[in-house]
């Protein structure tokens, strides 16, 4: 897929986030390119000083990524990216993630930015250009994802892309409980 930006054209690769069996027997998710080949794989681990649970490991290529929630938080959250030795810090927009979900961070001096858009798919920006767009299915733990090619060859930023859906779902899950509750209340 080929789309027009500013003055240049960019190639989109797609892929998908597929689990047929919602990590209870595999305990694993599978990232597969359009020929349904594995890319990539997904699995939870428990990670010292992460919450419980709400930490996620990429595996391509024999190098691992991990983004996970940190431990401590009252109701917005600090992501910890942990990729090639390195860690980074990212954060939910205190503002916008009150209504929907937004995370901010620096990776190598490049600001980037998650954030959910109006039809309920993630958009992953860096110095405010769109490099991903994540399509989550509703009823499953699937999405497609869009790429900006050149991004892709970032370990960085599509470990990020893939790992960040996961965090979405926890997202869009403690989100339900909460409005679940002042329905309630009311």
């Amino acid at each position: 897929m080929r789309v027009e930006h500013k003055e240049r054209v960019l190639d989109l690769v797609t892929f998908k986030i597929k689990d047929v069996l919602l990590f209870n027997e595999k305990k694993s998710v599978n990232v597969l390119n359009n020929d349904d080949h594995v890319i990539a794989e997904v699995k939870k681990l428990s990670f010292s000083g992460n919450e419980k649970g709400k930490t996620f490991v990429l595996e391509q290529n024999g190098e691992q990524s991990i983004l996970g929630i940190k431990k401590g938080r009252l109701i917005f959250a600090t992501y910890r990216f942990q990729i090639n030795d390195e860690e980074f810090i990212l954060k939910d927009n205190p503002v916008n993630s009150i209504l929907y979900f937004c995370v901010n961070g620096v990776i190598h001096g490049k600001k980037l930015r998650i954030e959910e858009n109006w039809n309920k798919e993630i958009e992953l920006k860096v110095d405010g250009q769109k490099v991903a767009l994540i399509k989550p299915k509703s009823l499953a733990l699937e999405a497609t994802v869009l790429m900006n090619e050149e991004a892709l060859h970032h370990s960085q930023l599509f470990s990020l892309t893939c790992l960040m859906y996961f965090m979405y779902k926890i997202y869009k899950d403690e989100t339900e409980i909460i409005e679940n509750m002042i329905g309630e209340w009311l």
